[in-house]
């Protein structure tokens, strides 16, 4: 079977798909990934072949709702003529798409073959209208076949979505489907990773405040600024911190006894599925809800950003390591992810849709 992913050119919306081409190549399919150069090794070494095109994508994500909606469609259009010329002589068998990849669905149906669409993220969220999609298609010249409902994995567990109403049936909660290689710490200290992920890491004074708070206190500490910080601009490092500007975050999580993160779904995906606490320190978009989400579950800690202190910091570090209640619930979380399914699950789908 020959089948083709595509995703957001982003890691947020790339990664959690990447075991599942993994799992597909090694049942013995032919997997093409249409992508950009960035990601062009990491999906090379899942197992498929990457086709290459150009993305619209700013280098610095925007924060505003609107401006990122905008972004979304430019890239449609951008990226949709590049993907259909990469497969229009080698069509696949089935497609399977991020849902904000929307040539997927596209394509499918100029094709007339199956679509299998992986969410990342929630599928309802409360306030938000059902019509808003239709309109935002209607209105951003979106074509209406992105609407037909299509099979949908969902890349987190059923009690993590909000309960806003009957789930349709397409919707499939698979759970995050990776399988981290374990990570070798250092010595026995308990392991404290810190990372606003690859997109809001602009944020020098919050990982001075990270080093103030941290520094000597009986962890050993992974701390990755990412691409826009200079390490040479947060002055004298504590020597139990290791500073990085990327880290093997599924890895070390799977080590890791809290974990500071910006909020980002794949990474608390990846913190539950090891039964890792968290302190959210939300930046924008969805982490603003997936952060109080976090506390509301008993699962961590949410810090609004303008509000972080050393004080609060070393508190919320306390907190959510010695909690009985948050380690409780994080065992309950972990034992539903490995019931839903992950992987195996979403590969079976995936073949269901041309086998059966």
């Amino acid at each position: 079977m020959h089948i083709l992913f595509m995703a957001v050119p982003e890691h947020g919306h790339t990664n959690s798909g990447l075991p599942l081409v993994t799992e597909l190549v090694d049942r013995g399919h032919r997997v093409s990934y249409a992508t950009t150069e960035q990601f062009a090794d990491l999906v090379a070494e899942a197992g498929a072949t990457p086709g290459l095109y150009t993305t619209s994508f700013p280098e610095r994500m925007p924060e505003d709702g609107d401006a990122g909606t905008r972004m979304f469609v430019a890239e449609h259009h951008a990226a949709m003529p590049q993907i259909e010329a990469l497969y229009d002589t080698d069509r696949p068998d089935v497609i399977v798409c991020d849902i904000g990849a929307f040539p997927g669905p596209v394509l499918a149906d100029r094709w007339g073959i199956p679509v299998v669409q992986l969410s990342p993220s929630y599928i309802m969220l409360p306030g938000v209208d059902p019509e808003h999609f239709p309109m935002f298609v209607a209105e951003y010249g979106i074509p209406k076949e992105i609407l037909t409902p299509r099979p949908c994995l969902v890349t987190m567990p059923r009690s993590f979505q909000f309960d806003l109403g009957p789930i349709p049936d397409n919707y499939a909660f698979v759970g995050p489907m990776g399988r981290p290689r374990p990570w070798e710490a250092p010595d026995e200290r308990p392991v404290l990773l810190i990372s606003l992920g690859s997109s809001y890491t602009d944020r020098p004074d919050f990982y001075r405040d990270c080093l103030t708070a941290f520094a000597d206190n009986g962890w050993h500490v992974e701390l990755a600024i990412g691409k826009f910080v200079d390490p040479a601009d947060l002055g004298p490092v504590p020597d139990n911190v290791t500073v990085s500007r990327w880290v093997p975050q599924a890895s070390i999580l799977t080590r890791a006894d809290a974990f500071i993160t910006h909020a980002g779904m794949g990474g608390v995906m990846e913190a539950l599925a090891q039964g890792v606490p968290m302190i959210a320190v939300p930046q924008a978009v969805d982490q603003l809800v997936t952060g109080p989400r976090i506390e509301e579950l008993g699962l961590g800690q949410s810090i609004p950003r303008d509000e972080v202190t050393v004080d609060r910091l070393r508190a919320a570090l306390r907190h959510v390591s010695t909690d009985a209640e948050i380690a409780a619930n994080l065992a309950k979380i972990r034992e539903e992810i490995a019931a839903s399914g992950g992987v195996r699950r979403a590969a079976d789908l995936v073949e269901s849709q041309v086998e059966g």
